[in-house]
C-alpha cells in the first residue's frame, strides 16, 4: 500500500513550491493522475519514484517511509520495490533486450534469473525479441520492453509517465490494459501520470490536476 502525506517540493531557486494532495493506493489499486503539461505531474511522479527528494512530507510503501532514505539504501529500495515506465524508452543500445532487463536486476542487487527474464518478456508478447537490440524493435515493441523492464523485479509499485502519449487509440488501449493486467498479476499498485483523457475510464481512482505550484 502506498500512502503519502503533506508532500511538498521546491526546485532550487524557484519562487514557487509544489504541494501535492495526500494519496492512498492499495496493493493492486490503480490511480490516474490526469492534467495538462506544467501542472506538476512529472515532478510528483519523480518524487514517488524516489528520483527527487521531497522538501517535506512522507511517502510510505508497505510501511517504509522511503522519503527518509538516501544513498545506497534508497537505490536498493527503489530497485526492488518500484518499477518505472518512462515516456520515452531508454535502453543501453549495444545490449540485447534481455540484457537490458538483466541490468535492472543487477542494479537492485538481485541475483540473475534468466527464466524470470524470459517469462516476463513472454507475458508482454516479445519473448521472441529477447536477443534483439532495442533499435531493431518497433515503437510498440520498445514500449513493451520498457514495461517488461519495469516489471522484472516484481515491484510493489509501478509508475508510468505518459506511457500512451505517442500512441494511437488502439495501441494506447493495449498499453493501458497491459499495465493494469500485469499490475494485478503482481498485486502491485499502479499509478499513471498523463494528459491523455482516453485513459480516464480505465482507472479506479482519478486525480485531476490544474497547477500544484503555490508562491513561497
Amino acid at each position: 500500500m502506498l500512502i503519502t502525506h503533506d508532500l511538498t517540493y521546491r526546485y532550487p531557486g524557484a519562487a514557487t513550491t509544489f504541494r501535492f494532495p495526500d494519496l492512498s493506493v492499495d496493493r493492486a489499486g490503480t490511480l490516474l493522475l490526469l492534467g495538462p503539461s506544467g501542472a506538476g505531474k512529472s515532478t510528483w511522479l519523480h518524487l514517488l519514484a524516489g528520483v527527487l527528494s521531497p522538501l517535506a512530507g512522507r511517502m510510505e510503501l508497505d510501511g517504509v517511509d522511503y522519503a527518509a532514505l538516501s544513498g545506497a539504501k534508497l537505490d536498493r529500495f527503489r530497485g526492488r520495490n518500484i518499477g518505472l515506465v518512462f515516456q520515452r524508452p531508454y535502453f543501453v543500445d549495444a545490449l540485447t533486450v534481455e540484457e537490458n532487463l538483466a541490468i535492472a536486476r543487477r542494479m537492485a542487487s538481485l541475483p540473475p534469473d534468466p527464466e524470470l527474464l524470459r517469462t516476463t518478456l513472454h507475458q508482454l508478447g516479445i519473448d521472441d525479441h529477447a536477443d534483439r537490440l532495442p533499435g531493431q524493435l518497433s515503437v510498440g515493441e520498445q514500449q513493451r520492453a520498457t514495461i517488461a523492464r519495469a516489471l522484472v523485479n516484481r515491484p510493489k509499485l509501478i509508475l508510468a509517465d505518459e506511457p500512451t502519449s505517442a500512441l494511437d487509440r488502439r495501441n494506447a488501449s493495449r498499453v493501458s490494459a497491459l499495465l493494469r493486467e500485469r499490475a494485478a498479476e503482481l498485486g502491485a499498485a499502479l499509478i499513471v501520470v498523463t494528459h491523455d483523457e482516453r485513459l480516464r475510464d480505465d482507472f479506479r481512482q482519478v486525480v485531476e490536476l490544474t497547477s500544484l505550484a503555490t508562491p513561497n
